[in-house]
């Protein structure tokens, strides 16, 4: 909408090779600092683009240690940390990083979707379903299904049971609301006969009967975030390289390995 004629857009690709290229030699600046008695390092660091985590076995290590070295070391590029976005907690208490919280339970880490980003891609849902009061069925279908699995997708790694069937529960008010607005003369009963199937043993689908390229008639059903499995996330050695013939047998048998998870449609294109 409006040209840009210097710095970066916002949400741009180019933004994170940015962050790479200017924040790359941070984890070893930290890191090789500050070593054990077995020549360990102390900290940890976790990047991505431009967030990143250190983790530390004291508060106050944190504080006098490592904290003036990221500064110094983003001063010297021109940048400098977040007040607002740069904490310092403990583990118990968790923190958000990339849309997911890490905290420990009694001794155990969990990592969930963080609270606000679930809120956001809820309030996204609502606020799209809200401005499609005169959609086709269809449409509707068609624009929140890339969006639920997307954002489940996303989440498919970590503990998120849970916050996908509550999700599904969200979504369903949403287009519960939509449809006794469309038809506010209109029963209960008729609404849900006109926009919801049973499917099998489930009820409440919401669907639409449909052509496909052929003519023939087929049902089309809004995606449900409870329906992507949970699958942990295998780390990807630290050595690999997609461009190293070295490694190529090791990212055939990853590929082969992904291709298993998904679904035979999927599969075959």
């Amino acid at each position: 909408m409006f040209p840009t004629s210097s710095g970066t857009p916002q949400g741009g690709i180019i933004s994170p090779l940015l962050a790479n290229m200017t924040l790359d030699g941070l984890q070893r600046e930290v890191e090789s600092r500050f070593l054990n008695a077995r020549h360990k390092p102390r900290y940890r660091v976790i990047r991505y683009a431009d967030d990143f985590i250190v983790t530390g076995a004291s508060k106050e290590g944190l504080e006098q240690e490592v904290l003036p070295v990221i500064k110094a070391f983003l001063a010297e590029r021109g940048l400098e940390l977040s007040q607002d976005k740069t904490q310092i907690t403990h583990i118990s208490t968790g923190f958000d990083f990339l849309g997911q919280n890490v905290r420990k339970y009694r001794n155990k880490l969990l990592i969930k979707p963080a609270r606000k980003n679930l809120h956001a891609f809820l309030r996204n849902i609502r606020q799209t379903v809200s401005n499609l009061k005169q959609a086709k069925t269809e449409s509707v279908i068609d624009i929140l299904n890339p969006k639920i699995l997307g954002w489940a997708n996303y989440h498919r790694h970590i503990v998120s049971k849970k916050v996908f069937t509550y999700v599904d529960h969200e979504i369903f008010q949403a287009l519960w609301r939509w449809a006794k607005r469309r038809h506010p003369n209109q029963g209960a009963k008729w609404i849900r006969r006109k926009y919801f199937r049973r499917i099998g043993k489930r009820n409440w689908i919401f669907a639409i009967d449909v052509k496909d390229e052929t003519g023939k008639s087929c049902l089309k059903t809004l995606r449900h975030a409870a329906d992507v499995k949970i699958r942990r996330h295998c780390k990807i050695r630290r050595e690999a390289h997609p461009f190293d013939p070295q490694f190529n047998q090791y990212f055939q048998q990853r590929r082969l390995q992904t291709l298993q998870w998904l679904p035979v449609s999927q599969k075959e294109t």
